[in-house]
C-alpha cells in the first residue's frame, strides 16, 4: 500500500480483524432473534435487541468523530475491550464532532502517541479488572488539557485510569 504509513497499515489490518468478527457475532446475534421468535417469545427477543443496541453505544459515539485515525485508533480500543466482554463508555465533547477542531489541534506525530497509549491502557485494563464485580471502562475525549482519560471503574468506584494530555504542543501521557 504505497502512500500509507505504517500505522495506518496497522489500523487497517486491524478493522479488517474486527470487521471479520463483527460480521460472525451479528450472525450469531441474528440467529438468537430468530430463536426467540420462533419459540413464540417475542418480548425476549426485543429485549435481546434492545440490549445489543445498547451495547454500541461506545461505538456509535466515536463513529461521530471525524479524524479518520482517531476514530480508527479508538474504535479498536473499543472493540478489543467488548471481546473482553468489558462494558464500555464514551463520552464526547462536542466540539470534537466537528472538523475545525481537528484541523487546528491535530497534528500526524499524535497518532503513534495515541496508538501506543491505547494499546499500554489496554493491557492495564486486562491485568486490572478480573474480579472486578461491575467493571466499567470509560472514556472521556476532550478539547482541554486532557485529551483522553481512560479508567476503569468497578461499582462506579476508580480502579484505574490513565490519560493522554495535550501540553506544550505535544500529546503526552500522564499515568495517575
Amino acid at each position: 500500500m504505497p502512500g500509507k504509513s505504517s500505522l495506518e497499515r496497522t489500523l487497517l489490518a486491524e478493522q479488517l480483524d474486527h470487521y471479520r468478527l463483527q460480521r460472525h457475532d451479528f450472525l450469531n446475534h441474528w440467529q438468537v432473534i430468530m430463536g426467540y421468535l420462533q419459540l413464540g417469545k417475542a418480548d425476549r427477543a426485543l429485549l435481546y435487541m434492545q440490549e445489543g443496541v445498547y451495547g454500541l453505544e461506545a461505538e456509535q459515539n466515536i463513529g461521530q468523530i471525524p479524524q479518520e485515525i482517531v476514530g480508527a485508533i479508538l474504535l479498536g480500543f473499543v472493540i478489543e475491550l467488548r471481546k473482553e466482554g468489558l462494558w464500555v463508555e464514551v463520552q464526547l465533547d462536542s466540539a470534537l464532532k466537528k472538523n475545525d477542531f481537528w484541523q487546528d489541534f491535530w497534528q500526524e506525530e499524535y497518532e503513534e502517541v495515541l496508538y501506543g497509549y491505547t494499546k499500554e491502557c489496554l493491557a492495564a485494563i486486562f491485568q486490572r479488572y478480573k474480579g472486578s464485580e461491575e467493571p466499567v471502562v470509560e472514556i472521556k475525549l476532550g478539547t482541554g488539557e486532557i485529551f483522553c482519560r481512560i479508567s476503569l471503574l468497578d461499582d462506579d468506584k476508580v480502579v484505574w485510569e490513565q490519560s493522554c494530555c495535550h501540553e506544550n504542543s505535544q500529546l503526552e501521557f500522564v499515568a495517575q
